[in-house]
């Protein structure tokens, strides 16, 4: 039997198992490097340098302006020790952070730096607990990411929920112990019975990024920057896809063989994103959060009014400017200017029609045009959109940022306007 191409790939991070662990570990931080390691490098005398992003392999050299710098001096190193250069000069290595990986990695498309990753995995308000020894029958916390992009937002969504996540099964090492033609037992390889143990896990986990591209070349580069990051200790959290949301959305569905919701939180970071807001509606959860992020503010009101002219079941929770100092919460909504809604009082007043009122020909097919006139002003919705900053209020990049909490469906037979008399008590 043939691995799949997600077992394949689960059984390679299974092999750095042991490795990943011990990051999780206060020992970690005096841990000696080794092969294989990304490491970061930064010159001893200059205190302000980036630093630059090595992976360690024993036989390479990495090349500067200031000399060429052996991987094999690096390797058996701790954090902060010295390494010289072929010209004399010092340079000191570190365990990168997240922030400097992402910053440091090679980039095909702009990624969304960590403060800005930072803050929107904050507002989407994760709480993951740690997997039980037995089964609770809970759902998986399952988010959608759509618009991959360089993978940063990918990583730090990973770890907000890693820990939701049992730990990797080991594999035993049967190379020793094989005879020429595969063990087997009742009529099972070995690959296959650890195939299975890899998908008992998958299907156990308590938490999964699902992050999707409509670029196949933008997909594997985002997979490798999500691997890179400490023998991919987040890689396991996160399934890669290729294609538009309607159509993923749909698949899944059809795969799951439910019309339920079940995506916990959707995030949406790609063009035209109020065309996806019906199908994302159909799979989120309620009180789940849809969280749109462009570059422009009129991106965002072109969902706001797309959620309010379909009456689609979203309720925007806040609105911010990711800025690079400061960011503001802006004020974006939909409303009817006061003097519309004082016209068409007085429109719906006793005695405010002519139709009573009749005098000669013409000025009687004037007041019958007045009618229609002011018949099909009634029906008109005028609505205005605000888009302001809220003064005083202050969030702490580029961008803009929306939230809508998932409600329930609508009653379509109610109307979306109060009655005059609720409108005075307000």
């Amino acid at each position: 039997m043939r691995c799949s191409g997600a077992v394949a790939r689960t059984s390679a991070q299974l092999q750095v198992h042991s490795i990943r662990r011990r990051f999780a570990t206060s020992s970690f931080l005096r841990r000696a490097f080794q092969e294989g390691d990304v490491v970061l490098l930064k010159d001893k005398k200059t205190a302000n340098h980036d630093g630059l992003l090595v992976k360690l392999q024993a036989a390479k050299q990495t090349h500067t302006h200031r000399g060429n710098l052996a991987h094999a001096d690096m390797i058996g190193k701790e954090p902060r020790q010295l390494v010289h250069s072929t010209r004399g000069n010092a340079y000191r290595i570190h365990e990168p952070t997240l922030a400097e990986y992402v910053r440091l990695t090679p980039r095909l498309v702009t990624p969304i730096y960590p403060a800005d990753a930072n803050l929107i995995v904050s507002l989407l308000d994760l709480h993951v607990d740690t997997p039980s020894n037995s089964p609770n029958g809970n759902p998986p916390v399952e988010i959608l990411e759509a618009g991959t992009g360089h993978g940063a937002l990918t990583l730090h969504l990973a770890r907000a929920i890693h820990a939701a996540n049992p730990p990797l099964p080991k594999l035993h090492n049967y190379a020793s112990e094989q005879e020429p033609e595969d063990p087997v037992y009742l009529g099972e390889s070995i690959a296959d019975l650890q195939d299975a143990s890899i998908e008992t896990w998958r299907a156990n986990r308590g938490a999964i990024v699902h992050t999707l591209d409509i670029s196949g070349k933008h997909s594997k580069h985002a997979r490798k920057i999500v691997d890179g990051f400490r023998h991919g200790m987040y890689a396991s959290s996160v399934d890669f896809h290729v294609g538009d949301p309607a159509s993923w959305i749909t698949e899944q569905l059809k795969a799951r063989k439910t019309v339920d919701p079940f995506l916990s939180h959707v995030l949406l970071d790609l063009p035209g994103a109020d065309a996806y807001l019906d199908v994302v509606a159909s799979a989120l959860q309620v009180n789940g959060l849809l969280a749109v992020f462009n570059p422009s503010i009129t991106q965002i009101a072109e969902c706001v009014e797309k959620i309010r002219k379909d009456r689609m079941p979203y309720l925007l929770d806040q609105v911010v400017e990711l800025g690079a100092s400061t960011i503001r919460e802006w004020d974006v909504r939909a409303v009817r200017p006061r003097a519309t809604l004082r016209q068409a009082e007085q429109k719906d007043a006793p005695g405010s029609s002519s139709g009573a009122e009749s005098i000669d020909a013409v000025n009687g097919q004037e007041g019958r045009d007045k009618e229609l006139a002011q018949d099909l002003a009634k029906s008109e919705e005028k609505w205005a959109m605000v888009c302001r900053p809220k003064a005083g209020q202050e969030v702490v990049g580029g961008g803009f940022i929306a939230l809508w909490r998932k409600m329930e469906p609508a009653n379509l037979s109610e109307s979306p306007e109060p009655s005059p008399a609720a409108r005075e008590e307000a």
